[in-house]
């Protein structure tokens, strides 16, 4: 069996078309996850874009499961979680039904799908909080917290993980490591202190949460940059294999998930 993943859409519908085409017309894929920053409920007209999203499932034959990111309409989220259908009978959360063939899942909803074990922990803190306005582009609940990481951790392994933000070093891949590290030795975005330090703390929480569970494959988003590396967590007699998707309509946006071998057919092991 194989499943598709997307990176970042970012609103973009003609990114999210494209994406869903380019897995629509393999012919061997039925089910994609999008690995946050939807945008879902922002944007000029939130409603037309996922119809769009919506109609292209309908037309190749797809399911659509989002992993929400920090831009997100949290409050809409919030507000839809909060409604006694979408929790299961001990509380816990249960995906929403954005549309007919698109879904959303909550951070620590852990599912079985072509003899593999999946859990996604979605979200992550924005980096440019201080130029958004809560309330309006911003919400507080978008931050992964410590009770998400502990709970995640008791639910034990998962052979695949899907989450919005990523690892840190040593366990992200190369692309991702030069940011972080020309985030912290050049700054070229000139994010203040308290902005960087916010999203460390995402990154720390993720990082912690990711060594619990100790995954054969991690597949996140949220850096807009493709890359793929291997790396030993502590205490695996496993490596984990990393996969950073790309953004929108960039290459790398889109990659399939052999779940017999847990690799890409287009790349190999």
């Amino acid at each position: 069996m194989r499943i598709g993943l997307i990176g970042d859409l970012e609103g973009e519908t003609s990114a999210a078309v494209r994406c869903l085409q380019v897995l629509g017309e393999r012919g061997d894929v039925e089910v994609a996850y999008q690995l946050g920053d939807l945008r879902f409920g922002m944007g000029a007209d939130p409603e037309g874009y996922l119809a769009a999203i919506d109609s292209a499932c309908d037309a190749y034959g797809l399911t659509l499961v989002c992993v929400p990111g920090n831009h997100e309409h949290w409050a809409r989220l919030d507000a839809m979680w909060a409604d006694p259908r979408s929790r299961s009978d001990d509380g816990s959360l249960l995906p929403l039904a954005l549309a007919e063939h698109v879904s959303m899942v909550p951070r620590g909803h852990r599912w079985e799908l072509g003899g593999r074990t999946f859990l996604a922990l979605g979200s992550a803190p924005s980096v440019n909080r201080h130029l958004l306005t809560e309330g309006v582009d911003w919400w507080p609940s978008e931050a992964l917290l410590d009770e998400h990481v502990d709970a995640a951790i008791a639910g034990g392994h998962a052979e695949v993980m899907l989450t919005h933000d990523s690892p840190g070093s040593p366990y992200c891949v190369p692309e991702v490591e030069g940011i972080l590290r020309g985030n912290v030795r050049h700054n070229p975005m000139g994010w203040p202190a308290a902005s960087l330090a916010y999203a460390d703390e995402g990154m720390t929480r993720l990082t912690r949460a990711v060594v619990g569970v100790q995954p054969l494959l991690l597949a996140h988003g949220h850096f807009h940059v493709a890359g793929e590396d291997r790396v030993r967590l502590p205490g695996a007699a496993h490596d984990t294999t990393v996969w950073s998707l790309a953004a929108r309509h960039d290459p790398g946006t889109v990659r399939v998930l052999d779940l017999d071998t847990l690799t890409d057919p287009a790349t190999g092991p």
